[in-house]
């Protein structure tokens, strides 16, 4: 059964959408008109890998917009003062049984309550880092987005010496034996389990099985990085034998940070080349899509015309066998399917044999 979908006070503020939806829905138009045949998910796919191999400077652009659009986001909503029977950002608020059952406020769907007394989880050494570091990184960085940031962090914590990381290590393992400690010392109450999760049946997970790749579909276009790594990649592993994966990419990461802009210029013009083939490639394979599914359209269509003219052959034959032993033929038309004679109680047919 499908979840029903929260309906909102239409005077709420429009909520902010991502850099990806703003580009999304403004190229929608221009990538449709240049590829008429392609179906909505084909067409979802080829925005996405446009988006994927747009260059930064313009990749920045869009973030800038998503970022301008948040702040209008927040202002309206600052404004807002929600009608009754609805929430702070304008979504109605159900009552139990109005539309099913409804899940609790701010419990998010597959969510396991916990005991608001249970002792808080332990936290990796990763997380503690990312927690420390979050607002100096985002006053260093006042521009970015939170997806930006959290690579930003990503990246920054992976370039740690092997001392910086071990102190980390060592406050996460001092984290890790406080809620072991705790956990000993903790009585659950009834329906809780030992570390205060809500026991009872929770809706199973969503797992989003994906299909096979087309071997024909074309391969998409690389950016100017993946061309340079792919050059770069044998000389490193000349000057460094048995080097290691991680450390491969942050050398080779390193490396391209190094390179000026001119130096660039001979992987952009490689990246811009491969997603001129990729486009044009895209095209003939939607042409070639298009053109098969019309000829399997077709071929279904006379494999049903040849069937009903089957049909009307051996109706027309039945009613011939009826008309010679005086049996009342029903009146029947073009396109009527085949009708069992054994399906009508005609004593005098069914006193016949005919063979």
């Amino acid at each position: 059964m499908a979840k029903s979908k929260l309906q909102r006070d239409p005077g709420a503020p429009k909520r902010n959408m991502s850099a990806y939806l703003l580009y999304q829905n403004a190229m929608r138009g221009q990538f449709k008109a240049i590829n008429p045949g392609m179906t909505f998910g084909q067409l979802a796919k080829y925005t996405s890998a446009m988006y994927a191999e747009m260059p930064p400077a313009e990749k920045e652009s869009w973030a800038a917009r998503a970022e301008a659009d948040k702040e209008r986001y927040l202002h309206e909503l600052s404004s807002y003062i929600p009608p009754a029977g609805y929430d702070a950002k304008g979504d109605a608020i159900l009552a139990e049984g109005e539309y099913g059952q409804v899940k609790p406020p701010g419990r998010r769907y597959g969510k396991v309550e916990k005991d608001i007394n249970a002792p808080k989880r332990n936290v990796s050494a990763y997380l503690l880092y990312q927690n420390a570091m979050r607002n100096s990184f985002k006053q260093e960085n006042p521009g970015m987005t939170f997806g930006q940031l959290a690579k930003y962090t990503s990246v920054m914590y992976k370039n740690l010496t092997a001392e910086e990381k071990a102190t980390w290590v060592t406050r996460a393992e001092e984290d890790k034996k406080r809620y072991d400690a705790e956990l000993e010392q903790y009585n659950p109450p009834p329906g809780h389990d030992a570390r205060g999760n809500l026991i009872g049946d929770q809706p199973p997970k969503r797992r989003t099985k994906r299909g096979p790749k087309d071997p024909n579909a074309p391969k998409r276009a690389s950016g100017a990085y993946v061309f340079f790594t792919n050059e770069m990649r044998p000389i490193v592993m000349k000057e460094f034998p048995g080097v290691k994966f991680v450390d491969m990419g942050r050398i080779l990461g390193e490396r391209w940070r190094a390179l000026t802009p001119e130096e660039k210029v001979k992987y952009e013009t490689q990246s811009a080349e491969d997603k001129m083939r990729f486009q044009v490639e895209m095209q003939q394979y939607t042409a070639n899509q298009a053109a098969a599914q019309q000829a399997q359209q077709a071929q279904q269509a006379a494999e049903q015309a040849a069937q009903q003219q089957q049909q009307m052959q051996a109706m027309m034959h039945q009613q011939q066998q009826m008309q010679q032993h005086g049996v009342p033929v029903p009146e029947m038309h073009a396109g009527q399917h085949y009708i069992d004679p054994n399906q009508y109680h005609y004593p005098e047919y069914n006193h016949h044999s005919y063979n």
